[in-house]
């Protein structure tokens, strides 16, 4: 009789295992992300390749496009949305470009550098598929001179 009820024991417990396996497996795959096409390409700046920096798809939601943004890091002008293991949802995108120096800096807000320029953000109509999306940042686009503030001099 012990050797029948150690073994309903371990039936229960294997089973109970079994279950708490299977719907950890089934948890948060209901709702798939739906950022799954795949965007990459360059970023360049007064023609040379943005040395760091980020890339934003936000859908536009003014153009009845919805779901989660996605960011993906700028490294030598180039970003790839497929290294970072997520994509985008397709549809109207505003799109926001962050460009950074590239030079190690101690600062906490711009830990990769000084900016180049201010946020420069465009819009793009991203395909329900795979893609690669180039951006010129135009040269105009600078940071404005603040009045009474004195540029830094010397390294």
């Amino acid at each position: 009789m012990v050797a029948g009820t150690k073994r309903s024991y371990c039936v229960g417990v294997l089973g109970i295992i079994g279950f708490l396996v299977v719907a950890q497996i089934g948890c948060g795959r209901g709702e798939q992300d739906p950022r799954k096409f795949p965007v990459w390409g360059s970023v360049t700046y007064k023609g040379a390749p943005v040395p760091a920096g980020s890339i934003t798809f936000e859908p536009d939601s003014s153009k009845g496009n919805k779901g989660p943004a996605a960011s993906f890091k700028i490294r030598n002008g180039k970003y790839d949305s497929r290294a970072e293991g997520v994509g985008h949802v397709g549809g109207p995108h505003k799109v926001r470009i962050v460009g950074l120096s590239g030079e190690e800096s101690a600062d906490e807000f711009f830990p990769e550098g000084a900016p180049l320029f201010p946020e420069w953000q465009t819009t793009v109509d991203l395909p329900k598929g795979p893609s690669e999306q180039n951006f010129e940042v135009p040269a105009e686009w600078v940071t404005p001179a603040v009045p009474g503030r004195v540029a830094p001099v010397g390294p």
